[in-house]
């Protein structure tokens, strides 16, 4: 590829990792390894990365914790490795802010494919105008921050939380279908992890809130999906459209 995409792949367990490596460059990407979380900062520092692979048991230092620093001091794109199975330790990464995630063992064909997705979801991000606005309230594509008029704070969102925020942004207030809202962040909506990723929309809804933004609301529509609406609509419209009062911000 003519610009190849650098990835680091932060796993302690250097066979392993080696053979991973092997597969990404069979792929075109440039990849370098990183034993440590340590070692993962130097490296980045001074070479930079489009994708991290961060494998969670990484001997003497958490990998949610890094997770953590990564997604909140750095814009480069995580997906982590993890030999846990639990539904608990999948949510937790994503919440750290991950992009996806990989489950140990996996094929190599499945990891590509997942980083291949997140690189594209990347992509229309640097392309396009990133600013879009609903109301009073504004989407920063590029710095993941949401804004609201006369509001002193920002909300800050993950990259998929991003992707979700800008999707219904973008459908102007009308409904928008499960299914379509993660096929916009490149998800299969049959998959059984796609749940975890639709309470990303808990999420937003917190962070909105908690940045005193609470002049947009996300509704869920029975049997439709999510819409975006301005706070003060009336009880009229709701109930035209079967919104579901339950599950609101």
């Amino acid at each position: 590829m003519a610009d190849a995409a650098r990835i680091i792949i932060v796993e302690d367990n250097i066979p392993f990792a080696r053979a991973v490596a092997r597969g990404l460059e069979c792929d075109g990407y440039v990849t370098v390894l990183a034993p440590s979380g340590a070692e993962l900062r130097r490296i980045y520092r001074s070479q930079g990365a489009d994708l991290i692979l961060l494998d969670l048991g990484l001997s003497g230092e958490d990998g949610i914790d890094l997770a953590v620093e990564l997604t909140r001091t750095t814009p480069v794109a995580v997906i982590i490795m993890t030999g846990r199975d639990e539904i608990v330790d999948r949510i937790r990464g994503l919440d750290a802010g991950a992009d996806d995630y990989v489950t140990k063992p996996f094929a190599q064909g499945e990891l590509n494919a997942r980083i291949r997705a997140v690189l594209r979801r990347r992509q229309p991000v640097l392309a396009q105008d990133t600013t879009l606005r609903f109301g009073p309230v504004q989407l920063d594509a590029n710095t993941r921050q949401v804004r609201c008029d006369g509001v002193a704070d920002a909300a800050e969102l993950t990259e998929m939380e991003t992707a979700m925020l800008d999707h219904l942004m973008r459908a102007g207030g009308r409904p928008v279908e499960r299914g379509a809202l993660m096929q916009r962040v490149n998800w299969d909506p049959t998959d059984r992890a796609a749940d975890v990723h639709i309470g990303h929309i808990g999420h937003i809804r917190r962070k909105l809130s908690d940045a005193g933004i609470d002049v947009l609301t996300i509704w869920a529509v029975r049997g439709r999906g999510y819409r975006l609406a301005l706070r003060g609509e009336s009880d009229e419209k709701e109930a035209a459209e079967g919104l579901d009062r339950s599950d609101r911000s």
